[in-house]
């Protein structure tokens, strides 16, 4: 246990680092660190956190560099390193020895995050569950090898779903066409984006996943943290109302009710506990409107970018983390059950987007009872830049909607 002073540490820019701060400053009135490699909206002008700027394009050196000197200016600090991508999270797995003679290192090991993206061996854990999941196949795009890909593709039902398998390096990748997740019709429509892939010289694992029908709502997450004891110390679940529809944003939550499902959530224990994880992890399932039954989409161990509906539930992400690794103490396990909407869009676009009048009436009622939660609307953290960001921000992401999703479809893409 101790009594010294807090350093949370993030790296990154985006809504789930800020919210992360935010969560932070909620618990214990501290002020984040953040190193970034340029100013960004979300982080900006902020009065709970300092933004360390290092440059774009940094590299693993400058990284590791900027953090050594953000130590070495808390040397009587717990430091806690949190990050909140794919990308961030392989380079914390890269240099673990070194970041933990510093840092307290709040994630699971390399060899459990290897396990959960292994594809093969998880189905087989869900399986030996009775947890079901979408039928899933494994291609790569290079060595280009279209009858490979079409064999593969034949073992599905279409339409299908294509993601990489490692997210963390296909971020980096620059290419037009590129997206997070791409729905496929067909066998031809796969072979020319695997093309445009290897044309890009991406040659990982893609996965094919046979899509499960349903519009945006009928998408759950599940956000928890399992402590250094094994026990799930917080866990929250929530009803995905609209979720974002930019290429490279898909599968990105924008509205969510808060929706505490006992069953998702012992799934998503029961399958952690399976693999000895330790740490944050989010989870997404999909209902299958063919039969009511949930499906496991997917597993990654951190929070995800719309973590903070979990505080809007009533749980503190940041209280979970530091009772647990900075002063050692059990923690009773905390659950969001208290209602509220988390909303990064302006919730009145809800009557185009909810198609369900008994979910839409529900909504609307959670929102007379209490006003949605934007994660960047902080009363603690106010300026006019931050607001004048927060409404641009929202301005933007109607006009995504009107381009990539001007209504509700049956697939969700």
């Amino acid at each position: 246990m101790t009594n010294r002073t807090l350093c949370p540490v993030l790296l990154g820019t985006d809504l789930g680092i800020y919210a992360m701060a935010r969560s932070f400053h909620e618990a214990y009135g501290v002020r984040s660190v953040v190193i970034s490699e340029l100013p960004r909206g979300p982080i900006n002008d902020s009065a709970i956190l300092d933004n360390v700027l290092i440059g774009d394009g940094a590299d693993d050196d400058r990284i590791l560099a900027a953090l050594d000197t953000v130590a070495a200016a808390h040397p009587g600090a717990d430091r806690i390193l949190v990050v909140n991508s794919d990308h961030q999270l392989a380079f914390v797995l890269r240099h673990r020895a070194r970041l933990e003679e510093s840092y307290v290192i709040p994630f699971a090991d390399a060899a459990t995050v290897e396990a959960l993206a292994d594809k093969t061996s998880m189905y087989a854990v869900l399986e030996r569950l009775g947890i079901l999941a979408p039928a899933t196949m494994a291609v790569t795009a290079l060595p280009r090898d279209e009858p490979a890909w079409r064999a593969a593709a034949a073992q599905l039902t279409f339409p299908i779903v294509m993601k990489p398998f490692a997210g963390a390096e296909f971020e980096e990748l620059k290419f037009a066409g590129r997206r997070k997740v791409y729905a496929l019709d067909d066998a031809d429509t796969l072979v020319r984006e695997l093309e445009r892939i290897a044309a890009a010289e991406y040659g990982g694992t893609m996965l094919l996943q046979e899509l499960v029908p349903g519009d945006d709502t009928w998408n759950r997450v599940v956000n928890c943290y399992v402590d250094s004891h094994g026990d799930l110390t917080m866990a929250a679940s929530g009803r995905v109302l609209l979720a974002m529809h930019q290429p490279t944003f898909i599968g990105n939550s924008a509205i969510i009710m808060v929706d505490y499902d006992a069953e998702l959530v012992e799934s998503v224990r029961t399958v952690l506990a399976e693999v000895g994880f330790r740490g944050f992890a989010s989870v997404d399932f999909k209902i299958d409107p063919r039969d009511g039954r949930a499906r496991l989409l997917d597993i990654n161990p951190r929070l995800g970018r719309s973590h903070y509906y979990a505080n809007v539930g009533g749980v503190s992400t940041a209280q979970v983390l530091v009772e647990d690794l900075v002063r050692g103490r059990r923690v009773e396990p905390q659950r969001a059950t208290a209602e509220g909407i988390y909303a990064y869009i302006p919730t009145f676009v809800l009557g185009r987007y909810v198609r369900d009048a008994a979910l839409l009436s529900q909504a609307r009622g959670v929102l007379g009872r209490r006003r949605a939660v934007h994660p960047l609307k902080y009363r603690k953290d106010r300026n006019v830049k931050r607001w004048a960001y927060r409404l641009l921000a929202q301005v933007n992401q109607l006009r995504a909607l009107r381009a990539y999703y001007p209504r509700p479809t049956d697939s969700g893409f």
